[in-house]
């Protein structure tokens, strides 16, 4: 639910509830109004007609009544009964009727105070004022003066439905109001929003929020995205060019020192071909040089690799076939030593698989993977280069997956991440002439083609590391 929906029915809520507590006060106070007048009008009778009556004891026998129709009306009846409770005289509009006349009533009547009743009689309901004549001391009869309370009840019945169908109207015009002005109020921060997501997609860092409001609270969020913008454009820019500078350095320095790192191994090589009879600490001495000046060699082609991938740039890839370049590395692979057995199963399906790829950068990687099993797999193991095709997510290609696999020591569980990080050396290979660089080549090749490496190891269990290539077929 959207946070002008949920303000809209906490605003409305809050409007009904108030409307409701109105209502009922208004509705209470009209109530006791009406009957309060009523009280007042039946109260001001029974003392009229009390002024108007001569009442000799006892009351029956020798009773001097006015007319009591004189102070009658439509709506109030009078009627006069004694201390017994037998009728002594009511007014016409009475009938054949008679006001109630309870045990009840006979015996609060004895107080000789006045007081009032509502009773039901012949669907009617009616307010009487029970008035307690009395004479030398005693209780002569009682006047009683009723008043039906129909035309209140109705004025009561109108007031409530016009109360409700007010209230229901206010609420829902008020709700409906209320949702217009909250998406009014609301349309800047939707603009705030989506200007903010297409920065987010697009990494347009120099965009920036319009607004010409008020300085509000809404204009104050925009000024604070604003200034939070304006900052992480500048770190961006300052990170960016402190990358720049050092892809490049890492690319010019990769350059440079091919040139010297050539000439040392060429003339290390040369110098052993001149030297084969000599002592045997100069042999050993002029083969670590060619052993030292390969290995840089390896560290500085894999650094430049790494500088142009970081650079961004794109690579040159073609439709191949995946099946012919893994033939090609498994016919490479089976030289790598002969201290192990080499096992290769490719792609147990007709017809080719395609997948746009830099071919030479897929064999780098697949040479890399080959070489740290060579490296770490204990003489009488084995090494498995196996291909297979593997189904895609929905919506997505089909997927090649080529794994390396080895018999040797494993990789405990908490280096299973580091070792694809750069020049990352963990405790099973320190006895290894590599650069650290490997690996972390490895990834960054595979992630350029859109793909991911996937590693399954244990201690003691050997290494299985699994290229994802995206196919076209």
């Amino acid at each position: 639910m959207s946070v002008r929906l949920k303000l809209t029915f906490l605003y409305t809520g809050v409007l009904a509830l108030t409307l409701t507590i109105f209502a009922g006060l208004v509705y209470v106070n009209m109530s006791r109004t009406l009957h309060n007048e009523i009280d007042q009008s039946i109260y001001t009778k029974a003392l009229s007609v009390v002024k108007s009556i001569q009442i000799p004891y006892p009351l029956r026998e020798i009773l001097l009544l006015p007319d009591v129709d004189v102070f009658s009306s439509p709506d109030t009846y009078l009627q006069v009964v004694d201390e017994q409770g037998r009728l002594a005289a009511h007014s016409r509009n009475l009938g054949a009727r008679l006001l109630p006349l309870s045990e009840s009533t006979l015996k609060k009547a004895l107080t000789g105070k006045g007081f009032y009743e509502t009773v039901r009689s012949d669907n009617l309901t009616l307010r009487i004022y029970n008035l307690p004549l009395i004479v030398n001391g005693k209780m002569a009869g009682i006047l009683q003066v009723g008043r039906t309370l129909y035309q209140t009840d109705e004025v009561l019945k109108r007031l409530k439905l016009f109360m409700f169908t007010m209230g229901l109207s206010t609420v829902v015009i008020a709700g409906l109001l209320g949702l217009s002005l909250a998406r009014v109020a609301f349309r800047p921060v939707e603009k705030i929003s989506e200007t903010a997501s297409s920065i987010q997609k697009g990494s347009d860092l120099e965009r920036r929020i319009d607004y010409s409001g008020p300085r509000d609270e809404l204009g104050m969020l925009v000024f604070t995205i604003n200034g939070m913008l304006e900052r992480l454009e500048t770190a961006y820019r300052r990170l960016e060019r402190s990358n720049e500078v050092q892809r490049r350095f890492v690319a010019d320095a990769s350059h440079e020192l091919r040139t010297p790192l050539t000439t040392i191994r060429g003339n290390a090589e040369f110098l052993i071909k001149m030297r084969e009879k000599g002592q045997p600490e100069e042999m050993d001495a002029l083969r670590d040089i060619v052993s030292e000046a390969e290995r840089l060699t390896r560290m500085v082609a894999g650094l430049l690799t790494l500088a142009r991938a970081d650079a961004g740039r794109e690579l040159e890839t073609v439709g191949t076939d995946l099946g012919g370049l893994l033939d090609e590395v498994a016919r490479g692979g089976r030289l790598l030593g002969d201290h192990v057995h080499f096992e290769y199963k490719g792609f147990q399906i007709p017809g080719e698989l395609t997948a746009k790829v830099n071919a030479d950068l897929i064999k780098q990687v697949l040479f890399i993977m080959l070489d740290n099993a060579f490296k770490y797999t204990p003489p009488g193991g084995t090494v498995t280069l196996r291909a297979e095709r593997r189904k895609g997510k929905p919506g997505e290609k089909d997927l090649a997956a080529v794994t390396v696999s080895d018999t040797g020591p494993g990789i405990p569980e908490e280096e299973k991440e580091k070792i694809f990080q750069r020049f990352y050396r963990g405790d099973c290979i320190r006895c290894s002439s590599g650069s650290g660089l490997g690996l972390s080549i490895a990834r960054r090749i595979v992630e350029l083609h859109q793909g991911g490496i996937e590693l399954r190891t244990g201690v003691g269990e050997g290494s299985h590391f699994t290229v994802l290539l995206p196919l076209d077929n």
